[in-house]
């Protein structure tokens, strides 16, 4: 994780979301270091690019403090309702038995780095990495056709047709 300009502020959230397009919370097991009013990126791994990694900017709106005791979670000494925990255990690709583990006592839990939810709104619709390219106009290694690899049943039809002669791979 890089910092933003040489200060301590990060400029990544510390873990992954399962979609940047509609996630609003993530659970850091280990802290975030960040403050209402941050601006950073977050980033997901899942698309449908295998797995290339997207980012958006967003805008840190609260960090509550996580409490576990194995059986009830809390956010800044508050309940969590049934459908706040559905929304940060699917925002952060979570499930809720590993939330409920993680607490005080367990080898996974840092006393030093309480675990915190990170609130946080996109900065701007149209921020995504993906937003930026106009459909077919993205740059990649076959956009030029001396980088376009020819399947093997092309090369063989080329060939013939064209009567060129075989080349050593």
């Amino acid at each position: 994780m890089g910092l933003i300009r040489g200060s301590v502020i990060p400029d990544m959230l510390p873990s992954h979301v399962h979609d940047i397009g509609t996630a609003t919370c993530l659970f850091c097991p280990y802290g975030a270091g960040v403050e209402p009013g941050d601006r950073l990126y977050m980033y997901d791994e899942k698309t449908v690019f295998g797995r290339r990694q997207r980012e958006r900017l967003v805008e840190v709106k609260a960090v509550k403090q996580f409490r576990s005791t194995g059986r009830v979670i809390t956010l800044d000494l508050v309940m969590l309702s049934p459908e706040e925990l559905e929304r940060i255990v699917a925002d952060s690709e979570l499930e809720v038995e590993a939330l409920l583990a993680h607490r005080p006592g367990t080898a996974t839990y840092d006393d030093k780095r309480p675990p915190q939810v990170v609130y946080f709104e996109p900065c701007d619709e149209d921020d995504t990495t993906g937003s930026h390219t106009r459909p077919g106009a993205a740059i990649s290694l076959d956009s030029k056709p001396q980088n376009r690899h020819e399947s093997a049943l092309e090369r063989m039809f080329g060939r013939l047709f064209k009567g060129k002669k075989p080349t050593a791979h």
